[in-house]
């Protein structure tokens, strides 16, 4: 089934990439599904590449704003289906001394075992403001897809060798922009908080 569905997404070009992104984000989770989409069709289409990667954050985003709107309504007890009451107070600790920042590892840096869908559901159910939520999302998602449409159009066929030898650089490259970014959330903060 997942075989014929990428075979359609496929066909769909770009448009392809925004309803994958939803579904991923949403309901179904395919781990690494829409990079390999993204990059094998800026691969082929290298002018369709930076298109693809925007429709691929705007699927991600409104998928993720599904999840986030449906653990809002439900509460804890949705939460609770996909991870233990342990799981989800440690995530809610996460959110409270972190807010929207715990989003970023598992939205900007494709690696498997950086879960989204238990933050993004957190971030409904103890609800997380949804303009910090939303600019999270946007900005990670930016990060990660128009990245990978970059290199697919630089390195082309060589791009999954370019990726596998430099998976280590772009993880760290990945969490110095988590840094600055929690950096500059945090001075923010305090800026916002020295004028009240």
């Amino acid at each position: 089934m997942l075989t014929n569905l990428s075979s359609w997404l496929t066909t769909l070009g770009p448009y392809g990439l925004l309803l994958l992104s939803f579904l991923d984000s949403a309901m179904i989770p395919m781990p690494q599904g829409v990079d390999a989409l993204l990059v094998a069709q800026a691969i082929a289409e290298p002018s369709s590449g930076y298109f693809g990667a925007g429709l691929a954050t705007l699927g991600s985003l409104a998928g993720s704003l599904v999840l986030y709107s449906v653990a809002r309504r439900g509460g804890r007890a949705v939460l609770e289906r996909k991870a233990s009451t342990a799981g989800v107070d440690k995530i809610r600790r996460q959110i409270e001394k972190f807010d929207a920042l715990v989003l970023l590892p598992g939205t900007m840096i494709p690696l498997p075992p950086l879960p989204m869908k238990p933050f993004v559901m957190a971030a409904g159910v103890f609800e997380m403001k949804l303009l910090r939520f939303i600019s999270v999302i946007l900005f990670a998602r930016i990060v990660r897809y128009f990245g990978e449409a970059y290199i697919a159009i630089r390195y082309r066929e060589e791009t999954t060798a370019f990726l596998k030898e430099h998976a280590l650089t772009s993880v760290l490259l990945g969490v110095v922009l988590i840094v600055v970014f929690y950096g500059v959330h945090r001075w923010a903060t305090r800026r916002m908080t020295a004028a009240d």
